[in-house]
């Protein structure tokens, strides 16, 4: 009987190891499954159409988030003067931020239009400027930070928000035209 016991303890103890063990091997096989589907989903996807209309929408989106970022009041907000930063140093800052904004999104520039992207780029330039003039004659980031919100509230047509009204109406004429 103790030989009989010697023997069927661990026969048994194998039986239920080997039953544990399946079913950990399945769930870690269901989840090599989902991995190789998570893998390959993203070449999929790839051989779907592209939507045209939702690309250039997707520029014109971009572009009025980066003109909303060089503006004027949202730069200096972003970018706050300090009196112990000279000016030409604050005058770099301001247009490398510009610089980098426009970086960022210049790809973009292959969905729209040549006119849209040629009013995006005189208002940078436009921008850009007006911190020159900004920083002409003064020593501090405060200094020129009141001069480029001076400067910036006597144009007569706010650049961003004409650039932003272009923006507008090229995403009204790509949602009205018909594929």
């Amino acid at each position: 009987m103790l030989n009989l016991l010697l023997w069927t303890v661990p026969v048994v103890l194998i039986v239920v190891l080997v039953w544990l063990m399946g079913g950990v091997l399945t769930r870690f096989r269901d989840a090599v499954i989902a991995l190789e589907k998570k893998v390959t989903a993203p070449a999929q996807a790839v051989t779907e159409p592209i939507d045209p209309v939702a690309l250039r929408l997707q520029a014109c989106e971009r572009f009025t988030l980066m003109l909303e970022r060089i503006s004027v009041p949202n730069l200096l907000l972003r970018m706050p003067p300090d009196d112990e930063t000279p000016s030409r140093e604050y005058r770099a800052e301001l247009l490398l931020a510009i610089r980098q904004e426009v970086e960022y999104n210049i790809t973009q520039q292959i969905y729209v239009s040549d006119s849209l992207w040629s009013i995006i780029t005189q208002t940078r330039d436009n921008i850009s400027m007006q911190i020159a003039r900004a920083a002409e004659e003064t020593q501090t980031a405060r200094q020129v930070a009141e001069r480029l919100r001076m400067i910036s509230g006597q144009q007569v047509d706010n650049p961003v928000a004409l650039a932003q009204g272009a923006i507008r109406r090229e995403s009204a004429s790509v949602l009205t035209k018909k594929p």
